[in-house]
């Protein structure tokens, strides 16, 4: 598979970067409304989720155009961020166990930029399709990479490495995005206001983004030698 060169752990976080100040200006140009209130001003960071930012118009039917813009754009960075990221990730593991890793995370990273394009406005079905188009294959990828991350320490890597580090963020990061996912497929089972659904959508973005930037430092580290 091949030690990470610098230049793709880099690109992790330049994309990660570019998302979270996108997202940041986006938020700041949402004129307000949660799924649980329409008349909510601004964006609520734990009461709204990301995908409100990309939606034509908020939940009190008013015009979301340059929210929107910007929101699509940093998905379509976090998106090219997750193709260095698992990258980085499948050469760290090697072998099939990373050329799978590869595989399922690339997929994953597709699927996301899905989400910004699909709005549950324009398609409730389409919507929910999309977003579970992004998250299983990347529950698979990080799946295998956590458990490849603790197989190396296992085997000689030494328990207190950045490496294994990264192999309990991913864990946590796995357990965060799995009950997500869990919850919003009882979100669309049984509508209504979820008021906790947004803001472990957060938290299992932060914890993502934790994981990216611990990767990209061992992916760098590696990279050196």
């Amino acid at each position: 598979m091949g030690q990470p060169t610098r230049v793709a752990p880099a690109l992790i976080l330049v994309g990660v970067s570019a998302f979270l100040v996108l997202t940041a200006l986006a938020a700041a140009a949402y004129p307000g409304g949660t799924f649980c209130d329409a008349n909510a001003p601004g964006y609520d960071f734990w009461g709204n989720f990301f995908c409100d930012l990309t939606q034509p118009v908020t939940q009190r039917g008013v015009e979301n155009t340059r929210a929107r813009s910007l929101a699509q754009a940093s998905f379509v960075c976090f998106s090219l961020a997750l193709v260095p990221f698992w990258w980085v990730h499948g050469a760290l593991l090697g072998g099939r166990l990373g050329g799978a890793v590869r595989v399922f995370g690339l997929l994953s990273a597709a699927g996301t930029i899905l989400i910004a394009w699909l709005p549950s406005v324009v398609s409730p079905l389409l919507h929910a399709a999309s977003v579970f188009v992004a998250t299983i294959p990347g529950l698979l990828a990080t799946l295998l990479g956590v458990t490849g991350a603790f197989a190396r320490g296992n085997a000689g890597e030494s328990r207190s490495s950045p490496l294994r580090f990264s192999a309990w963020l991913g864990a946590l990061s796995l357990a965060l995005v799995s009950a997500d996912a869990a919850y919003y497929a009882v979100a669309i089972a049984v509508p209504g206001c979820h008021v906790l659904l947004p803001a472990l959508q957060k938290l299992a973005a932060l914890s993502v983004i934790g994981w990216m930037g611990t990767i990209a430092r061992v992916g760098a580290a590696r990279g050196a030698r």
